[in-house]
């Protein structure tokens, strides 16, 4: 008997809300997930804020680890949104993003920032 196993296939879209509307939202125009308290916020590439039902953990299941990374307790960063990074406080890192308004910059834990490096350089 031939044992198949089956990789999960990651999201291209999420059902995301804006005010009661159900909205379709393509992975590729997500520019970061963030949490804010309790609320899930995708924001697009238009800077757009829709709400999601899901946790970031669950999020972080669901979409591609090549594109998107799990910068902290509070977002999700989608790596085509990434302007650059630079060293804070000699171990974590700050990303900034291509947007100008938000968020300014976020901040990469020292646990995680040796990770965050080796993503941004695979492809």
């Amino acid at each position: 008997m031939e044992v198949i196993t089956a990789m999960k296939k990651k999201k291209t879209r999420l059902i995301v809300r804006k005010g009661n509307e159900n909205v379709v939202l393509k992975v590729e125009d997500i520019a970061f997930i963030y949490r804010d308290n309790t609320i899930i916020v995708a924001v697009d590439k238009d800077e757009k804020k829709y709400l999601c039902d899901k946790n970031l953990s669950a999020l972080e299941e669901e979409l591609d680890p090549g594109i998107f990374f799990r910068a902290n307790r509070k977002y999700l960063l989608n790596i085509h949104y990434i302007r650059s990074y630079k060293s804070f406080e000699k171990v974590k890192l700050d990303v900034f993003f291509s947007h100008t308004t938000s968020p300014p910059s976020i901040i990469v834990s020292q646990e995680t920032a040796p990770f965050f490096r080796k993503w941004m350089y695979e492809e």
